[in-house]
């Protein structure tokens, strides 16, 4: 007895009661949490559970036999229930995911897909589902992220795509134009042909066959093009005197292609979407009345009865969904509300830099854009929707101009940076310490860069002082006026005041009175002291770009000015022999390479006869002798002026 009250002890403690561990207790606060958990949980097992006894905790008495004979395949049901509810609340989270990638691979596909521009409707709502799924989504999920990344990328290849389709259709209606007009001169030839009138029609009918082949023309110039060409196919049948045959064959071409558009016209009855039935409709209307000639008389008619009925049927539809329209106004008024919620969304939404609310406000104005192309409305819902615009703009400049009131301090702060900036430049060019600063120089404009957001015209204000003494630092480290004492450094400044100063008002001069009054500029420069010959490099080509602009802005020749610039170019470089000599050789090399190609083409000229005067060719190889000719005295006369000097 000892030893089986031992095992039943140790068997109590090891097994324990399955129905506890499936349902647990409900709790009897029914305003609690842990209820409304119990009750989400095991609320569809409850009924089943409530009346189980409690297992007994010996497995080798009768009683525990058989209570797992009548409780057994309850509790098995009641697992199975509670696993079933994990398992479907694990799935429909992956469901949602799933969507989403879904929504984007299948967005992918109909962009990269060849018939891509026949499906934008399928791509616009699959745009909307995703642009839905990403709210609603975890946004801070690597995978999310990675779908929303692709999404957007594939968004801006569909727009960039979009716009070259568009700018090749415009392309290729300029050249199906200019085809058309080849034609019509085509067949206006025609007209002075001395032809057999058999020979002459079959031309006219491949003319008039590539007229129907070529592609639509823009829509300014299509009346026009297609009266021109009726014009010039009326003359041509005038000139030729056409026998009956030749246009009864004309009559049934033309018999056949409007049995074809009124068979078109009568499959739009059973188009859907009425608007693209009713443009269709109107392009078979353009093709009858533009694109095609007339008929025999006995079906001319029959046939025009015929198209009228079937387009008669579609205009039926056209009205009927004018009657339709107030159902119409009420999705134009849901759309226009959508995007007001959106413009709620973006009012509330933070945005803590300028740049965030440059983009902020981009969005805003796409949505404004988006808003006001939304038409057709009832008056009454016309005008709520319009106050609650008024509303929803006037949240958002309030926020807007909030946030930069609260930017003061922050503009003041990298007003005070910058000008912090300028001075140190401008300390380093006062105590002369060029060549040791060029690290520290970088590393100023490498801050200046870094520096806040400032006002266009504050910071256009700071950048043309700062830009001039960094331009000057430079200047001095490569003219090597570090190595300039006091004395010179006076002069080097004294010359560059000298340039800045320098004013041409008179803009309608003769070249000699530009020229005079340059003299007198350059003999005053040359009175003026001498630092050393990189310095004075340095002056003499600021002293040439200045005086070069000046004259490039005046109002008269330009051979006039390029003489000039050229004159004052050699009187600033007369005294530097090395300078002078490079000139020299430029010319005389430019010179030689005319003169070969002149002998080139005079080569050429002699394969040509006497009776060849009149030739083209021959006029066109003349011609560019006597301009290479005119170049090679140019270029010669320049070298005689540097030789004078």
């Amino acid at each position: 007895m000892k030893d089986s009250n031992i095992k039943s002890k140790k068997s109590s403690s090891d097994s324990e009661n399955p129905v506890k561990n499936i349902i647990p207790e409900m709790p009897k606060d029914k305003r609690t949490k842990a209820y409304k958990e119990w009750i989400e949980k095991y609320g569809e097992q409850s009924s089943d559970s409530t009346n189980i006894p409690e297992m007994p905790k010996d497995k080798r008495t009768k009683a525990y036999k058989d209570w797992v004979k009548q409780y057994g395949n309850v509790i098995s049901n009641v697992e199975k229930s509670v696993k079933k509810t994990n398992e479907i609340k694990k799935v429909k989270t992956k469901i949602n995911k799933t969507k989403l990638i879904d929504l984007v691979n299948s967005f992918v596909d109909f962009i990269n897909s060849e018939e891509w521009f026949h499906k934008r409707k399928e791509i616009e709502d699959l745009k909307s589902k995703i642009n839905l799924s990403l709210k609603k989504s975890d946004s801070d999920s690597e995978e999310s992220k990675e779908l929303k990344s692709t999404f957007f990328q594939t968004l801006k290849n569909y727009s960039h795509k979009k716009r070259k389709h568009f700018n090749e259709l415009s392309s290729n209606q300029k050249e199906n134009l200019h085809k058309r007009e080849e034609l019509i001169q085509k067949i206006k030839d025609l007209i002075v042909v001395d032809e057999n009138s058999n020979k002459l029609y079959s031309k006219f009918k491949l003319l008039k066959e590539e007229w129907h082949n070529v592609g639509q023309v823009p829509i300014t110039d299509r009346n026009n093009i297609w009266e021109t060409y009726r014009h010039h196919v009326s003359k041509f049948y005038d000139f030729l005197h056409l026998n009956r045959d030749l246009r009864d064959l004309d009559y049934k071409h033309n018999y056949e292609e409007k049995l074809k558009i009124i068979e078109r016209a009568e499959k739009l009855d059973k188009v859907d979407d009425i608007i693209k039935a009713s443009r269709d409709l109107n392009d078979l209307h353009r093709l009858w009345k533009n694109e095609l000639g007339p008929v025999a008389r006995q079906y001319s008619n029959e046939l025009w009865s015929r198209f009228q009925k079937a387009s008669h049927k579609i205009h039926s539809k056209r009205q009927d969904f004018q009657k339709e329209i107030s159902n119409v106004q009420e999705v134009n008024f849901e759309k226009k509300q959508n995007v007001i919620a959106k413009m709620r969304d973006l009012t509330t939404s933070n945005a803590k830099t300028h740049s965030d609310w440059q983009n902020k406000i981009k969005d805003f104005e796409k949505l404004k854009v988006e808003f006001q192309n939304i038409k057709n409305l009832h008056r009454n819902k016309n005008k709520k929707s319009w106050d609650d615009f008024r509303i929803a703009t006037k949240a958002f400049n309030t926020n807007k101009n909030d946030f930069y009131k609260n930017q003061k301090k922050e503009l003041k702060k990298s007003i005070d940076l910058k000008k912090g900036l300028i001075q140190e430049v401008k300390n380093i060019l006062e105590k002369n310490k060029i060549s040791e600063s060029s690290g520290r120089l970088k590393a100023i404009q490498e801050e200046w860069k870094k520096v806040g957001y400032l006002p266009r015209k504050i910071s256009n204000s700071l950048w043309d002082e700062f830009k001039p003494i960094v331009n000057r630092y430079y200047d001095i480290l490569k003219s090597g006026a570090i190595n300039l004492n006091i004395d010179e450094q006076k002069i080097y400044d004294e010359k560059s005041k000298f340039i800045s100063k320098i004013k041409f008002t008179k803009k309608k001069s003769t070249s000699e009175e530009v020229r005079d009054t340059f003299n007198l500029l350059i003999q005053e420069w040359n009175e003026l002291e001498e630092t050393n010959l990189n310095s004075s490099k340095i002056l003499n080509n600021n002293l040439l770009k200045k005086i070069s602009s000046i004259i490039k802005s005046l109002e008269i020749e330009t051979n006039e000015k390029n003489d000039l610039i050229f004159d004052f170019e050699l009187q600033l470089s007369k005294a530097d022999s090395e300078e002078m000599n490079k000139k020299i050789m430029f010319i005389k090399r430019k010179i030689s390479e005319l003169e070969d190609e002149s002998n080139q083409f005079q080569n050429n000229l002699e394969f040509f006869s006497n009776s060849s005067i009149e030739n083209p060719l021959f006029k066109n190889v003349s011609s560019k002798i006597e301009s290479i000719n005119e170049k090679v005295e140019f270029w010669k006369a320049r070298l005689r002026k540097i030789k004078s000097v």
